[in-house]
C-alpha cells in the first residue's frame, strides 16, 4: 500500500480550470502524449459550459464531488449528483456544465477498469490486481495512520481496512 498525498498531486490547467493528476499507468507516462493505459484524476469545471477534451481510444468515468453536474455525451444528457458515477465512451463529443469539482478515471480501450463509489463504516478492501482508493473529505484512518483528505491509496494485490465512517471512491484495474 502506498499513500498519494495532496502534496504528490500534479495540477495543469484546462480550458475551463484546473485538472489534477492523482495517479497515472504505467509510472511516467503522460496525458499529453496519451500513452497511458490507466489516469485518475479530479478537476475543476468553472465556465458555464465545458467542453471536453476528446480520448479517442479510451473509456471514460466521471463523478461530480462538490456540486450537481450537467452532462452530455453523445447528446445523452445526465444530471449527476456528488457521487454519481457515470461511464461514457472518450470517442464521443462530451461537455458539462456546472461550478463543480469532478472526479475521473480514465483508461485505454482493451484494458478492464471499474469506478464507484460508496459509503463506508469501518470497511475492508480487496484489490484482485491493483486499485486506487480516493478520499475526499472524511475523517478515516488506515492501519492507525490517518488517512488524509484529499489525498489517495494505491493497492496491489493487498486487503485494507479502513476505519470510520464518509465517502470514498474506488478505481480498479
Amino acid at each position: 500500500m502506498k499513500f498519494i498525498k495532496k502534496e504528490e498531486f500534479k495540477d495543469s490547467n484546462w480550458s475551463a480550470g484546473v485538472t489534477t493528476e492523482v495517479f497515472i499507468y504505467p509510472e511516467g507516462a503522460s496525458v499529453g502524449e496519451k500513452n497511458f493505459d490507466f489516469r485518475i484524476s479530479t478537476a475543476t469545471c468553472k465556465d458555464k459550459e465545458s467542453v471536453y477534451t476528446p480520448y479517442t481510444g479510451f473509456y471514460r468515468y466521471i463523478t461530480p464531488i462538490d456540486n450537481v453536474m450537467d452532462i452530455e455525451s453523445d447528446g445523452n444528457k445526465f444530471k449527476l449528483n456528488p457521487f454519481e458515477v457515470l461511464f461514457f465512451d472518450g470517442d464521443h463529443s462530451t461537455k458539462s456544465s456546472g461550478d463543480v469539482r469532478d472526479f475521473n478515471l480514465i483508461y485505454k480501450k482493451g484494458r478492464e477498469a471499474k469506478m464507484f463509489s460508496l459509503n463506508i463504516n469501518n470497511f475492508e478492501f480487496k484489490a484482485d490486481k491493483r486499485a486506487v482508493i480516493f478520499n475526499y473529505d472524511s475523517e478515516l484512518k488506515i492501519g492507525g495512520k490517518d488517512f488524509e483528505k484529499f489525498s489517495a491509496i494505491y493497492l496491489e494485490e493487498e486487503k485494507i481496512k479502513i476505519e470510520g465512517k464518509g465517502r470514498i471512491i474506488i478505481c480498479e484495474f
